[in-house]
């Protein structure tokens, strides 16, 4: 009898271990596609993030870019965000595009953002163009102007028609 309640018992806790004890993990997401580092406790982390960010109240779409970046969509808008980890300690770095609109005086989706190295970005739109640093530990980066913003030397080669 008390070899039945001992399995009994191993059973209920395996339930509680693999998730299956009330999990509230969004099933539509398949973790297993979403690269080495995620898991449900980052993902759910990262919806929090995002929908704040966008501002969405809806279900957000995510996509896996490749090493370890995300791209959440949603409410007609989508970000950009990276997991960055440092011996165990993970946090979610958030999408430069948020910050460079407010500088560049242009919309999110006219951004487009290439890697300068893996603390620096550039980011150009709307015939203007800046660099950017993440400053901060592992338990928080933000985004921070690194350069004047400058005219983009393409938009200004352009002529205009009036």
């Amino acid at each position: 009898m008390n070899l039945l309640r001992l399995s009994m018992m191993g059973l209920g806790v395996a339930f509680l271990v693999s998730g299956c004890g009330g999990s509230r993990i969004n099933s539509k997401v398949d973790l297993s596609r979403m690269g080495p580092s995620m898991n449900a406790k980052r993902y759910a982390n990262l919806e929090k993030i995002a929908a704040t960010d966008l501002k969405c109240a809806e279900e957000l779409t995510p996509d896996y870019l490749g090493e370890n970046q995300y791209q959440m969509s949603g409410c007609g808008t989508e970000g950009i965000y990276e997991l960055r980890c440092r011996m165990g300690q993970c946090s979610w770095v958030p999408d430069v595009r948020a910050r460079a609109q407010l500088d560049l005086g242009c919309a999110r989706a006219q951004l487009k953002t290439s890697r300068l190295d893996p603390v620096t970005v550039g980011v150009t739109g709307c015939g203007k163009r800046a660099s950017y640093r993440a400053l901060g530990s592992v338990y928080g980066l933000t985004w921070t102007l690194n350069s004047a913003v400058t005219e983009d030397a393409e938009a200004a080669a352009t002529p205009t028609l009036e």
